[in-house]
């Protein structure tokens, strides 16, 4: 049986929203909606869904404070489309940087919603051969290196940390 995909939509705009999931539901998809943070946690506390659309512009907590608070706790691993009404480059870096997995500004098309949702899904989803991922130690190992991705650190062999920027990173 295959199982749908859940994405769960943060945004402030409720036509958006309501938009969002019924597109979304009609092409196989389940979706659950917040207007903001506390109403994000509240779905995240029923567990995770399978991407998160999520507003840079919120009332109270914005999309980057939401952003690092995924990446740090418990749903680190659940990929993040970043949407916003914002559409300057230094915004698209820092959402990218806060580690959302891809960006897409407003106005938007859906069909391209979905096409990058599916995207981020399928890289999500991709292991190479050879990979593990440790769930106890946060760790990425494959061959005979490991990518610690709470300190976003990459080991070698030797235990010698390899440096690695943002973008080398992701």
């Amino acid at each position: 049986m295959e199982t749908t995909d859940h994405v769960l939509i943060v945004d402030d705009d409720r036509g958006i929203r309501e938009l969002l999931a019924t597109y979304l539901e009609k092409n196989g998809m389940r979706a659950s909606l917040a207007a903001n943070g506390h109403q994000m946690r509240a779905v995240l506390e029923h567990g995770a869904p399978d991407l998160i659309v999520l507003d840079l512009m919120l009332p109270g907590e914005d999309g980057l404070v939401l952003c690092r608070e995924l990446r740090a706790g418990k749903f680190r691993t659940v990929p993040v489309l970043m949407l916003t009404a914002r559409n300057e480059e230094a915004d698209r870096i820092v959402g990218l940087e806060m580690g959302a997995d891809d960006y897409l500004p407003k106005p938007f098309a859906v069909r391209e919603l979905l096409a990058r949702i599916r995207s981020v899904l399928r890289r999500a989803r991709m292991l190479p051969p050879g990979m593990e991922v440790t769930e106890s130690a946060q760790m990425l190992c494959f061959g005979d290196w490991r990518l610690d991705t709470t300190a976003r650190h990459l080991l070698d062999a030797q235990g010698t940390m390899v440096a690695l920027s943002g973008a080398e990173y992701r």
